[in-house]
C-alpha cells in the first residue's frame, strides 16, 4: 500500500497478517494529517488473500483491486500496488521510508553524551561484546539488529531480538530506512543523519550541523525536502531559521526555482498586502505600475515568510485561502491567478499563546503547523561554534586579504560565549575580529575586543583556565564533551585544566 498526498507518493506500507488502522489519531498505523478524516477512517484487511477496506459500519469489506485509490480527506489516498514479496512473519512487518541513496553515520545519544557512528559498512548493534556498535542498555539484545548502508539508504534487519526493532512506532524485521530515521532499539534510539553535513551558515548558503542536535535536525531537513507541505520553523532571532528554509528548498525537487524571502514583521502595515498578493496598476494612490507579490514571484520554487505571525487577521485569513486552493488575487484584480509554491514559514514567537491572545488564527496554525521544524539556540549546540566560526573567517577571507585562523584560546573563549544573538551574532564577531586582529592568527584578545564591539557590553576577561572550566560546566563535567567542543583531546584538556587548578591553589596560598 502507497500513502500519497496530492499524488505524491510519501510512504509505502506492507499488509500482513494483522489489519492497518488508517485514520487522524496517532493510535493508527497509517495517520493521516488532515482534519477532515475521522480518528479511525477505516481499517485495511486481507480476506482470503485479498486486500479490503472495512469502513467499520456494519457492510462487508470491500475488495481494494491494484491501481485503485481510496480517497481519504482532500488530498490523500492508498493506492494498492502489486508486489511480489512474500507476506511477512507474523508479529513483525517489513518497513520502506523515503530514503537517500548517500553514507550517513548513526547517532547515539542526545547532547554532551552523544557519539556518532559512520556507517560505511554493515555494523551489528546489541549489548553483546562481540557486536560492532555495544549499547549498555539492558533491554538491548545480545545482538539485537543489523544496519547495512546501501544504494537507496540503510536496510534494517532485526536479528531475533526479545524486545523488537522498531522505527516511526512500528515494529520491523527487514526494512529501508534514510537519513532523518530514528531505529528504536530497547531504550536506546539510534539516529540515521547525514555524513559530512558540515557547510555554510550563513543566509543563503548550507546549514553547518557538526552537533547531534543540528545532524538529526538536517536529517529532517532532507526528509521532508522531497515534500510539497507547508513547513513552520522555529527558533530564536539569529538561530539560523532561513538557512533551513534554503536548505529545504535546495535539496528539494523545487531547486531550480526561486527562492523568495519575505519577513512579515519588517513592513509597515500598509504594504504587507501588496507585497503578499501583489497589485494591479492604479490599484490604490501611487500604484503606477502593476506589481507581482511574492507567491508570484515564487511560482515554481519556495516561498519563507518569516514571523508570519506579525501578519494582521485579515491577511491571515487571505494565507489561509491561498494555502487552501493555490489561487492568489491581486489588490485590484478581478480575478486570480494559479500558483505553485512551497511555503516555508517561521517564526521565533509562541504562536499557540498568540491564538489565546486573538493574534493569531487557530485555522491557519494547524494548517501551517503540519510539519515543524526546531532550530535550537546556538548556546545549545556548541559543538558548531568551532566549524561555523572557520566557515565564517572563509567567507571573509575576500574582505580582509587572507585567510585568518583562530588560536585554541580563541577558540575556547567563544564555546564559553552565551550568545544571545545566536548565529548571527557569532558571524559579526568573528568578522570584526578578523578585520582587526593585526596577524593571521586571531588571539583571544581580539576575540574579546570584538564581542565587546558586538555586544556593547565588556566581555569578562577570563583566564584561560577560567574558560575552560566554564566549557566544562556547559557539559555538565563531561570531559570527552567538552573536549570535542574544543577541538583539543581529553588528555590534554585535563592536562590544563591541572595546570590551571595548580595556579589557583598557589595563589590562594601566597593571598
Amino acid at each position: 500500500m502507497i500513502l500519497s498526498y496530492r499524488d505524491e507518493p510519501l510512504r509505502e506500507f506492507v499488509l500482513g497478517e494483522r489489519a492497518l488502522e488508517v485514520g487522524r489519531g496517532a493510535f493508527c498505523d497509517i495517520v493521516i494529517h488532515d482534519p477532515s478524516v475521522p480518528e479511525r477512517a477505516c481499517r485495511v484487511v486481507r480476506l482470503g488473500g485479498v486486500p479490503s477496506v472495512d469502513f467499520g459500519d456494519g457492510r462487508s469489506p470491500v475488495g481494494l483491486p491494484v491501481g485503485e485509490k481510496l480517497r481519504l480527506g482532500r488530498h490523500h489516498a492508498l493506492v494498492r500496488v502489486a508486489t511480489a514479496s512474500p507476506a511477512p512473519e507474523r508479529g513483525t512487518e517489513p518497513l520502506t521510508l523515503p530514503s537517500l541513496a548517500e553514507r550517513v553515520s548513526i547517532v547515539v545519544g542526545r547532547g554532551a553524551e552523544a557519539r556518532r557512528v559512520a556507517l560505511d559498512r554493515p555494523i551489528t548493534v546489541g549489548s553483546g561484546p562481540g557486536c560492532d556498535l555495544v549499547l549498555g542498555d539492558r533491554a538491548v539484545s545480545q545482538r539485537h539488529c543489523r544496519l547495512e548502508p546501501v544504494p537507496s539508504g540503510v536496510r534494517v534487519r532485526d536479528c531475533g531480538s526479545r524486545n523488537g526493532t522498531w522505527v516511526g512506532g512500528r515494529r520491523v524485521s527487514l526494512g529501508e530506512i534514510g537519513p532523518g530515521a530514528v531505529v528504536r532499539v530497547g531504550r536506546t534510539d539510534l539516529h540515521l543523519v547525514p555524513r559530512g553535513a558540515a557547510g555554510d551558515a550563513r543566509d543563503g548558503g548550507r546549514m553547518v550541523a557538526a552537533s547531534p542536535a543540528m545532524l538529526s535536525l538536517l536529517g529532517e531537513v532532507e526528509q521532508l525536502a522531497q515534500l510539497s507541505w507547508p513547513v513552520l520553523v522555529q527558533g530564536e532571532s539569529g538561530a539560523g531559521k532561513e538557512g533551513v528554509a534554503r536548505a529545504l528548498h535546495e535539496r528539494g525537487p523545487r531547486a531550480r526555482g526561486p527562492f523568495v524571502a519575505l519577513n512579515a514583521g519588517g513592513l509597515p502595515r500598509g504594504t504587507v498586502e501588496s507585497e503578499l498578493f501583489g497589485h494591479e496598476r492604479g490599484a490604490f494612490t501611487g500604484a503606477a505600475g502593476e506589481h507581482r507579490g511574492v507567491f508570484e514571484q515564487a511560482d515554481g520554487g519556495t516561498l519563507f515568510l518569516d514571523e508570519v505571525g506579525e501578519l494582521p487577521l485579515d491577511l491571515q485569513a487571505r494565507l489561509l485561502r491561498v494555502l487552501e486552493t493555490w489561487e492568489v488575487r491581486r489588490v485590484g484584480a478581478e480575478r486570480s491567478r494559479r500558483v505553485d509554491v512551497r511555503l516555508v514559514c517561521a517564526t521565533h514567537r509562541d504562536l499557540r499563546a498568540m491564538i489565546s491572545d486573538g493574534r493569531v488564527r487557530r485555522d491557519l496554525f494547524h494548517r501551517i503547523h503540519r510539519v515543524p521544524l526546531v532550530v535550537p539556540p546556538l548556546r545549545h549546540r556548541p559543538e558548531d561554534i568551532r566549524p561555523l566560526a572557520e566557515r565564517f573567517l572563509a567567507d571573509a577571507a575576500p574582505e580582509v586579504g587572507c585567510r585568518r585562523e583562530l588560536t585554541p584560546d580563541a577558540e575556547a573563549l567563544l564555546v564559553a560565549h552565551r550568545w544571545p544573538g545566536n548565529v548571527r551574532e557569532l558571524r559579526s564577531v568573528v568578522e570584526v575580529a578578523a578585520l582587526r586582529s593585526p596577524t593571521r592568527r586571531i588571539s583571544r584578545e581580539d576575540v574579546r575586543r570584538a564581542l565587546e564591539r558586538v555586544a556593547g557590553v565588556p566581555e569578562p576577561d577570563l583566564s584561560e583556565d577560567a574558560q575552560l572550566r566554564s566549557v566544562v560546566r556547559q557539559y555538565g563535567g563531561n570531559l570527552s564533551a567538552a573536549a570535542r567542543a574544543l577541538g583539543m583531546a581529553r588528555s590534554t584538556l585535563r592536562d590544563r585544566m591541572r595546570k590551571g587548578e595548580t595556579k589557583r591553589r598557589s595563589d590562594d596560598e601566597a593571598a
